[in-house]
């Protein structure tokens, strides 16, 4: 139980001191590029991560299963694995190329930026060790140097900002951090394993986990393509600096995404608890957390719409005013973007995981049907409409699905605002509880 509590720290450590010096570092960037040259990087980081989906091959839990399961082969599922990262992130870099060389793209700068991006999917074959420290409950030893080398380049590329730095320049410090974060990674698992000099690759083992991750590809691929689509057609319907301007818009709104993120890490094993002792109180803890996500997430809006055109300028410049409609809009797919992230938690500890794969599949639909009719008529703007409809329609297939009708149930509970003050109390309540479990049992553990 330690491990599992000291675990869900880091990871919440992870994401909250990579959160706001991300988007910080991030705004100043695209402020020093301009629109345009910051939406080409943006088209090349959508169009390798959409094509760079396929090279996890599933892994990120087919690996996980592997080495709980075959705890005495471990270096070789490790050493697998990661080559068959390598070869299938190099056939997507060859076809992340291959499009852009045979498409309109005929500017270097299009080109040099896919071969960075599509480096930076080569580099994370190494998450394969991420998944062995997370079956070992000791995550720390890969989040540790991920956010010390992300701090420091954060650094860095304050430097390259103040010395008037290029896009190119920007591209080769984001390969480089990859390259010292993996390059301390290796060194810190050559270091607690000694074995690592006897690794073998298995071929059979390799045939098998590829069989076996077809489903999981395509899952990846569904998921990756409802979020990246609409920067991909903005880029090819509209234009670079459109696209741009609108990254700038949905950072900002998506910044916000990671509260419900870092609540249901922490919430999720209480969560399975209260299941287990009674199911009366795992389903008001549903229904609590649900109506809070909803009106919080409705005040985020209301807020950042009244001060969108003050934020954009701000952090961007006058270059991006027109990205102020586009944050206006796009800030209202928090609403169906909390609900969802509740109600994928509780299908997750129902077993329904088939209904958010459908649920997904509906929502990159209705993201390119939609974009496909409004990025030509208005830009931007119409991409953030589509994203609001979009993420509406997954929440509603989520529910729509959802055989056993709880979550329709529980979405009427939400309607009730008198009751969020009783319901910030009870998340209060669970985080204080699971920050004091932490902090107690990193003490017993370091004490003995």
């Amino acid at each position: 139980m330690h491990k599992l509590f000291e675990n869900s720290g880091w990871l919440l450590i992870d994401k909250l001191s990579k959160l706001f010096p991300g988007i910080i570092i991030m705004a100043l960037i695209a402020r020093h590029l301009g629109p345009e040259e910051f939406g080409i990087w943006n088209y090349a980081l959508a169009l390798t991560t959409i094509i760079g989906s396929v090279a996890i091959l599933g892994m990120d839990k087919l690996a996980v299963k592997e080495l709980i399961n075959n705890e005495q082969k471990q270096g070789t599922i490790v050493a697998t694995v990661i080559l068959m990262r390598i070869v299938a992130g190099a056939l997507c870099m060859a076809v992340s190329t291959g499009i852009v060389l045979l498409t309109e793209k005929h500017r270097q700068l299009y080109l040099y930026c896919t071969i960075f991006s599509a480096l930076i999917i080569l580099l994370q074959s190494f998450d394969v060790l991420d998944y062995f420290y997370q079956v070992k409950n000791n995550v720390k030893r890969v989040i540790i140097p991920k956010v010390a080398v992300f701090l420091a380049f954060c650094g860095i590329k304050l430097l390259i900002i103040y010395f008037d730095g290029t896009l190119i320049t920007f591209l080769w410090a984001s390969v480089i951090e990859l390259v010292v974060t993996y390059f301390i990674i290796v060194v810190v698992y050559i270091s607690g394993n000694t074995h690592v000099f006897t690794w073998r690759i298995d071929t059979a083992l390799a045939q098998t986990l590829l069989v076996q991750s077809w489903p999981l590809m395509l899952s990846n691929l569904v998921v990756v393509l409802f979020m990246k689509i609409d920067l991909v057609l903005l880029e090819t319907l509209a234009n670079p600096a459109e696209l741009g301007k609108y990254v700038g818009a949905a950072r900002i709104s998506e910044l916000w995404y990671a509260i419900p993120t870092v609540i249901s890490v922490a919430i999720l094993p209480g969560l399975i608890q209260k299941k287990k002792i009674s199911r009366q109180a795992y389903l008001l803890m549903l229904e609590k957390w649900l109506r809070l996500s909803f009106w919080l997430s409705i005040a985020i809006a209301l807020v950042v719409t009244s001060t969108a055109h003050i934020i954009i300028p701000f952090l961007y410049g006058p270059g991006y005013v027109a990205a102020s409609w586009m944050l206006m809009i796009h800030i209202w797919a928090g609403i169906p973007v909390f609900l969802s992230i509740v109600m994928v938690q509780y299908l997750f500890v129902e077993g329904e995981y088939k209904i958010y794969l459908y649920g997904n599949l509906s929502g990159l639909v209705v993201n390119a049907g939609i974009n496909f009719f409004l990025i030509p008529l208005y830009g931007g703007t119409g991409a953030a409409i589509a994203t609001v409809a979009a993420y509406t329609t997954v929440y509603g297939m989520l529910l729509l699905l959802d055989k056993s009708g709880q979550g329709y149930l529980l979405t009427q509970k939400m309607f009730h605002p008198l009751l969020v003050f009783s319901d910030i109390k009870q998340v209060y309540n669970s985080l204080r509880i699971f920050t004091t479990n932490l902090v107690t049992l990193n003490q017993k553990h370091y004490t003995k």
